[in-house]
């Protein structure tokens, strides 16, 4: 039967912890919490059973799209973190990458930090977390002084730009920084529950860079459907 299923649509970020749904429409940039009723009710009209209004709306919205086959749904057991703020990360950054940026690195660094700032005020961060896809792209070997240098940079450039920068500016900026080194990551966007944060850190070859590693660890990764 043609178009039996239900899935996120591409720009939907989603995963299942703890029988919640957490959404993040990276069209708006805006996150979506859903208790245990309403998300069974979605995973029901995902698995192609009766649906209901609340999936009837969020099908008008175009967060849930037909499917022919029926797609997987993401799920974490991730434990969650306590406690953690951006405060802390830089505190991470500052103390364990003591990079020694040039001035052109850090000129460099002010511009890209300033270009990320406008292209999340102006366009959808689903257009910004697109090239991810490099991410796939072999890369030459890890250079440490390179990475140390770059955060080091992007930590100094905050200091001058009126604009907010947190973790999701700062990931974003130093994936830029580093593609100039033929180093590509991936921006991961994770959340916890109870009580509800979400955070933004760049991995290399599956490794986060610049934060602690339980960090990555104890948060639910959000994933587009697959």
């Amino acid at each position: 039967m043609a178009d039996r299923y239900l899935t996120f649509a591409p720009p939907i970020l989603h995963v299942v912890a703890h029988n919640e749904l957490v959404l993040l429409d990276t069209r708006s940039n805006r996150f979506i919490l859903y208790d245990a009723a309403a998300t069974g009710e979605i995973m029901r009209g995902i698995n192609g059973n009766a649906t209901g209004p609340l999936v009837q709306e969020l099908t008008a919205e175009g967060v849930l799209v037909t499917s022919r086959i029926k797609t997987s749904v993401n799920r974490s057991g991730a434990p969650g973190l306590d406690d953690f703020t951006w405060s802390e990360s830089v505190r991470y950054k500052a103390s364990q990458h003591l990079g020694e940026p040039s001035l052109k690195q850090v000129g460099g660094a002010v511009l890209t930090l300033a270009k990320t700032c406008l292209l999340l005020k102006y366009l959808d961060l689903s257009r910004l977390l697109a090239a991810d896809r490099n991410a796939s792209i072999p890369m030459r070997r890890v250079d440490r002084g390179i990475i140390d240098a770059e955060i080091s940079a992007l930590l100094r450039a905050a200091r001058y730009l009126p604009c907010k920068v947190a973790c999701l500016e700062f990931s974003l900026a130093l994936r830029e920084r580093l593609a100039r080194h033929g180093l590509f990551g991936r921006v991961e966007i994770g959340v916890q529950t109870y009580s509800f944060m979400a955070h933004a850190w760049l991995e290399l070859n599956g490794q986060p860079v610049g934060e602690p590693d339980h960090v990555s660890r104890s948060l639910h990764r959000l994933r587009g459907s697959a």
